[in-house]
């Protein structure tokens, strides 16, 4: 977005979105902005600093004296402060009557990573709007993704065949010799096993075998489980959480309990469309979106040893549903998901196995790329806004924001939904703010740049103005 949005976004929130680090410069270059540049050049996507903001005053201007000269500091030591050097873009924008320093800090490729502050040897990343040393750990974790991962293919230590539950082998056969017609071919189960992965040559587990097929992983690798928390309204500060609970077993037993958790901490609501008349009851949130997003923490969190201490956290509230898995992306970033039909996977034999994994409702997983998009239609379907996805390349986080519970009514799909782009060409009928816009269609303005911000990328809107000046969107003129 422009830096017009950006600022009104800002004020909206009354903090920064992720990415985005505002500094004062009142004083000249900030202290803390060592840290902040080291930070999002390990951060996927990079991250953007604005100096010339007061955020004690709502984000407003401070008036800086020398924006020159902030900028040559800027870039001088995105140069000299860091092994490897940071890449940084420097600008200086107009802004209400003011300049503003725009540094956009760019990622440094995987394979340099993590970037080390010279003078302490240091590494910082971004979690949320503060900027954390990272420990000895997380730094060996930027290490190990310099390369493909290949954690799921090693033999687990001490494992045997019998480690294996016997049922879920032979439904694995099974399905596997169904699915693929090379494989059927194999009669022999132990070269089948070997084939996809779940055995050695050797006859001994991998982990991604132990893990979608072990009668208890978690034996060998405590570490693979879920810990879910339901978490109090804050009213009462004495309670820390209501339901804890941790899930082990295989990835489908762990997939199908942690499921069950969520419904069973959850609401209900009425959902009507408008389109067929239907009404139906449905969880908050929607149970398809929920297995979508524990399947892909399971499948694709980092097995890597510097990750042998860290579950995947599982933390429901009144407002959210946030769930975190140890290990960033692999290729592909946040802002790709659900838009671009990828096939990446960190773990690519833990999913090659668990695509012939049964549940009651499928395949633990598809290997399609439809999980997201999946997330997306059930979200919309009920009138909730689309995820927030946090890539912080050693960890990546899903927020699934609920519905007020207060709210009585459900709202149509065909009408309110976040994503129904249809809506924002309908009101465009000339030239209009985001605001003017989320105003006739009684969404957010946040909700609001999302849809443009797909329409602009479909080529179906433009913008006029940005860059500090006034910011309208219409609709492309014909050709």
């Amino acid at each position: 977005m422009d830096l017009t949005d950006l600022v009104a976004l800002m004020r909206a929130r009354r903090s920064e979105p992720p990415g985005v680090d505002v500094k004062s410069g009142a004083g000249g270059l900030p202290a803390s902005l060592t840290e902040t540049m080291c930070a999002f050049a390990n951060l996927p996507s990079g991250g953007l600093i604005v100096v010339g903001l007061d955020e004690s005053r709502g984000f407003a201007p401070v008036g800086l004296r020398d924006a020159a000269t902030l900028s040559a500091g800027i870039a001088s030591r995105a140069r000299q402060a860091f092994d490897p050097p940071v890449q940084v873009s420097v600008d200086v924008e107009a802004f209400e009557d003011a300049d503003l320093v725009i540094a956009r800090v760019h990622e440094l490729p995987a394979s340099l990573k993590p970037c080390v502050v010279k003078r302490t040897g240091r590494a910082y990343m971004r979690f949320a709007d503060g900027d954390f040393e990272l420990s000895r750990l997380e730094m060996d974790g930027f290490v190990a993704n310099r390369s493909r991962p290949r954690f799921d293919e090693i033999a687990v230590d001490g494992a045997t065949f019998a480690d294996l539950e016997a049922d879920r082998v032979a439904d694995l056969l099974g399905t596997a010799r169904r699915a693929e017609r090379r494989l059927a071919r194999i009669t022999d189960d132990e070269e089948l096993l070997r084939r996809v992965g779940v055995v050695t040559v050797a006859g001994v587990p991998t982990v991604a075998g132990l893990l979608a097929l072990g009668v208890y992983p978690q034996q060998f690798l405590p570490h693979c489980n879920i810990r879910a928390a339901l978490l109090p309204d804050g009213t009462d500060t004495s309670v820390r959480a209501l339901d804890a609970a941790m899930f082990t077993g295989p990835v489908a037993v762990m997939l199908e309990e942690a499921q069950a958790w969520v419904a069973r901490n959850s609401r209900r609501r009425l959902v009507s469309n408008r389109a067929s008349g239907r009404v139906r009851e449905e969880l908050d949130p929607p149970a398809i979106a929920v297995r979508e997003l524990l399947s892909n923490a399971l499948v694709h969190r980092d097995l890597a040893e510097w990750a042998s201490s860290r579950a995947i956290e599982l933390r429901l509230d009144a407002a959210s549903l946030r769930l975190t898995n140890p290990g960033g992306l692999y290729g592909i970033t946040a802002d790709r998901l659900g838009v671009h039909p990828l096939t990446s996977a960190r773990n690519r034999r833990l999913v090659e196995i668990c695509k012939f994994v049964r549940l009651n409702d499928g395949n633990v997983v598809e290997a399609l790329a439809t999980g997201i998009p999946a997330t997306l239609a059930a979200l919309r379907e009920t009138g909730m806004a689309d995820p927030d996805f946090f890539d912080q390349g050693i960890a990546f986080t899903v927020i699934v924001r609920r519905h007020n519970p207060d709210e009585v009514s459900a709202q149509s799909s065909s009408s309110r939904g976040p994503g129904n782009e249809d809506d924002v060409l309908r009101v465009l009928t000339g030239a209009l703010t985001v605001d003017q816009i989320a105003d006739a269609l009684g969404i957010t303005a946040n909700a609001a740049r999302k849809r443009l911000q797909r329409l602009r990328s479909a080529g179906l809107v433009v913008l006029h103005g940005g860059r500090g000046k006034h910011t309208t969107y219409e609709r492309t003129p014909p050709e």
